[in-house]
């Protein structure tokens, strides 16, 4: 029998009872972001095992006064069981703790700090931990103040978003904030900054979008690079601009005009730049990055999904927003018109341009989405029928890519490529390994 949910953020098989402390470290984990439950009795693609009385009995004796002892503030796990057909698992549960960061007492902090990386339990880095003590304020990172003058922001921008404003409306904005030490003093906050400086990257460590185009698919080789900076409007538009010129790959007549046609559909590709720039972790050193290669378009961004988003329900319509005032000035620029909405337009509109959809990677603090250049699989068409979708999708084909393509061998994949051959379907130009599969045009 197979538990019918998989580990996340805030979920953590475990077949056997581990050492303790392996276990109050995921609680650390948990305690620190939205809680969670460790099920012990289930390996980790899902099958219950269940567990022995000798483990019951060490986790109901031992595990509360051990995690409550070596914790900061003290952890209080509920503990129960739930028995699914002939078995039963023991469940940990732990809330998210109101005072954060919880850490581990005999590694103290920062060192003590744990936090969850999808389905995996990490060591907090440094910033993590000042993320916690600024949530533990109940403050967002994009309120906090940048110390410049307002007059770095542009007036233009300001009029043009606000319309007729005053310093009393930009704080209410979010836009500015007030100094601690002077109520007449007013600052840009990180927001405003991002928004309305057309140089915030002297202010806020690598606000800036680099894109870098590779040869090949191994990322040795580098064509160029382009760095795009401006305010947040200009990034997002510059970025979609440049990454439509690199993935056109043909044009389409759209009435009496030629229209540009894009490897990967434009709404996915634009989704994908957005999301970068406005859920990034903005006090991370690290630019959002956007790779080119031969097979692929990379975008990375540093932080990872922000409060319950994992890679389980992506594009379910659940939103958490790490910088919710940037995301609110992102709407008045038309930036963005519903939220939660983003992932599920980029897997929708890969799978109406019959591509493959979008792959999501999540780090320890960061997130990658890969577009591949495949065509979307129909598992209920005829196995030949999907490899010639490959031929209309490329114009020319290797080995390497049927294999990646279909999941099989080298040996298989040849041997897939010789039967269209062999039905003159396709055929083959050059010689050892400059060797290339084409269509033949009917």
């Amino acid at each position: 029998m197979i538990y019918p949910e998989h580990e996340s953020k805030t979920l953590e098989f475990k077949s056997k009872l581990p050492k303790l402390q392996k276990l109050v470290k995921t609680c650390v984990a948990f305690a620190n972001a939205y809680g969670g439950k460790i099920l012990i009795g289930i390996e980790d693609d899902g099958s219950i095992v269940g567990v022995s009385d000798a483990v019951r009995n060490r986790v109901y004796d031992e595990f509360p006064n051990s995690l409550y002892d070596s914790t900061s503030p003290g952890l209080l796990a509920e503990i129960y069981e739930k028995r699914i057909g002939e078995k039963s698992i023991l469940i940990i549960e732990i809330p998210s703790s109101i005072k954060k960061p919880v850490f581990l007492k005999e590694e103290g902090l920062p060192k003590g700090v744990y936090l969850r990386a999808g389905s995996n339990t990490r060591r907090a880095t440094e910033t993590y931990v000042e993320d916690l003590m600024r949530e533990n304020k109940r403050l967002n990172f994009d309120e906090e103040v940048v110390q410049v003058s307002p007059d770095k922001l542009s007036k233009a921008l300001l009029k043009q978003i606000f319309g007729r404003y005053d310093n009393r409306r930009l704080v209410a904005e979010k836009v500015l904030a007030q100094s601690t030490a002077n109520s007449q003093t007013y600052y840009p906050t990180v927001a405003g900054t991002l928004c309305f400086c057309e140089e915030p990257e002297k202010y806020i460590s690598e606000a800036i979008v680099l894109c870098t185009k590779f040869k090949g698919v191994s990322g040795r080789e580098i064509i160029n690079t382009i760095t795009i900076q401006g305010t947040l409007e200009t990034q997002a538009e510059e970025t979609f601009k440049l990454v439509s010129q690199w993935l056109i790959e043909g044009y389409k007549l759209v009435g009496v005009k030629l229209k540009p046609k894009t490897i990967i559909p434009e709404e996915a590709f634009r989704e994908a730049i957005i999301n970068a720039l406005l859920h990034r972790k903005y006090w991370i050193p690290g630019a959002v990055k956007v790779a080119m290669y031969d097979d692929r378009l990379e975008i990375f961004n540093p932080g990872s999904f922000p409060g319950l988003v994992d890679l389980n329900n992506l594009g379910d319509g659940t939103t958490y927003l790490r910088n919710p005032h940037l995301a609110k000035l992102a709407r008045r620029f038309g930036l963005v018109e519903k939220l939660g909405t983003g992932i599920r337009l980029m897997k929708e509109s890969c799978k109406a341009s019959r591509v493959m959809p979008p792959k999501f990677i999540e780090g320890a603090d960061s997130v990658k989405v890969i577009f591949y250049f495949l065509p979307d699989k129909n598992q209920s068409e005829p196995e030949e029928d999907i490899l010639l979708a490959l031929f209309n999708a490329r114009s020319e084909v290797t080995v390497g890519e049927v294999e990646k393509y279909l999941g099989v061998s080298r040996n298989t994949a040849t041997r897939k490529l010789a039967v269209l051959i062999k039905e003159n379907k396709i055929r083959r130009i050059g010689k050892g390994p400059s060797v290339r599969y084409v269509k033949v045009e009917e």
